[in-house]
């Protein structure tokens, strides 16, 4: 009778054996694919900080200078200069203006100056004079360099030193000649046209030192600068919406001719509807400007008012009025609690052992500490613990 081969059961540590070597090949497998769909994000550098936005309208500290029956403007400063205190900015022809009466003028001026050629060609020679023409000749020269062959140099300096050199000529060949009866002549009729000429003629010479600019919009006196703390939202509304301001009786019928501003700063005026905005007076922001993108701003709340839903901000700036002198109106960016830093998104950021961080996708995934600056609901500003272990262009691993 033959013995039955008795079965051999499995031990139960092969399935505990099995079970462990399935685990490790399906976690190498769940590495190997997930390694395929790693999110990561690259470091950048970036700003944040609390942003509103506004409408805004600038008053300087700004003199409009006009005039009734303007006929001609003669210029003696160029746009955006500097004017110091009893420097002439222009000269104005009001009603009663003749051309025939200048071209008088200058015809008498032409036989002055023939006669006075014809003079010194008859007598000794005169050092001072040759001393005096000599300068006249190379002004002339250098005006017409820079006129003709685009050559550097301020044309208006030149031609304002030329009219001092032909004057002081002019001065010195009347005393010379004071004898003689044609020059004598011609110098009372000169004299006659010159006082004719004067009495339509307005001279502007600057009482304080200034900026002038000879564009103007209207509003240099419906903004007072003085009074800006009293300025409304609905002047503020008008001047965005382009309504054309009153004009006083006085102000009817003359012509704007150029203004003056003083360098002592000037007013943002922001106009909001943001209802997350809550300024307080001294409090200084970041401000940037539609079309000045170079540029921020640092601007401090003078005082603001509530109408209904909007907010009135009225702020100072310091910095130099010149480079918003042609400008009124913006749209404007204010900035609060302004940091710069690295930036990368939020879900970069893992806590680890009680530490905030991030993982870098190269050197094995190194856990690097930071500080978070500022976040919102996308991205956070941070900064590493350890200087320099993080930089821009790096990779870190998004969770």
């Amino acid at each position: 009778m033959k013995r039955r081969r008795a079965k051999r059961r499995v031990a139960f540590r092969f399935y505990v054996l099995l079970f462990i070597a399935l685990c490790v090949f399906l976690y190498a497998i769940y590495i190997a694919i997930s390694g395929m769909f790693v999110k990561t994000a690259v470091i950048t550098s970036g700003n944040m900080g609390n942003q509103y936005h506004a409408n805004a309208v600038i008053v300087r500290d700004e003199t409009l200078t006009s005039a009734e029956g303007l006929t001609s403007i003669t210029y003696y400063a160029d746009e955006g200069e500097i004017v110091y205190k009893g420097n002439k900015i222009a000269e104005i022809y009001s009603t009663g203006y003749s051309q025939t009466d200048m071209n008088k003028l200058l015809n008498i001026r032409s036989q002055i100056k023939s006669y006075h050629k014809t003079l010194q060609a008859s007598s000794f020679t005169d050092l001072q004079l040759e001393r005096m023409n000599t300068n006249v000749l190379t002004l002339t020269a250098d005006i017409s360099k820079i006129v003709r062959e685009g050559a550097s140099g301020n044309l208006l300096n030149l031609s304002r030193q030329l009219d001092t050199a032909m004057e002081n000529r002019q001065t010195y060949l009347r005393t010379k000649y004071a004898s003689d009866q044609t020059l004598d002549s011609l110098y009372s009729q000169e004299s006659s046209l010159l006082k004719k000429i004067s009495s339509w003629t307005i001279t502007y010479i600057a009482d304080s030192d200034c900026i002038v600019s000879f564009y103007t919009d209207g509003y240099e006196s419906a903004l007072p600068f003085a009074d800006a703390d009293n300025i409304t939202a609905d002047q503020i509304q008008a001047v965005l919406n382009g309504d054309e301001p009153e004009s006083t009786a006085a102000e009817r019928g003359r012509t704007p001719v150029f203004r003056t501003v003083q360098n002592n700063g000037w007013y943002l005026m922001l106009l909001t509807n943001d209802k997350n905005w809550n300024p307080v007076a001294g409090q200084t922001y970041k401000v940037q400007l539609e079309g000045f993108d170079d540029t921020i701003f640092d601007a401090t709340v003078s005082t603001f008012s509530r109408y209904g839903s909007q907010l009135l901000v009225r702020m100072f700036v310091t910095s130099n009025v010149r480079t918003v002198l042609n400008t009124r109106t913006s749209q404007a960016t204010v900035g609060e609690l302004y940091v710069s830093g690295l930036q990368v998104p939020l879900n970069a950021l893992r806590q680890q052992n009680g530490q905030i961080g991030v993982v870098l996708t190269d050197g094995n995934g190194i856990f690097v500490p930071v500080e978070v600056l500022m976040q919102d609901n996308e991205n956070a500003v941070v900064m590493p613990l350890d200087v320099g272990a993080l930089a821009e262009g790096q990779k870190v691993r998004l969770f």
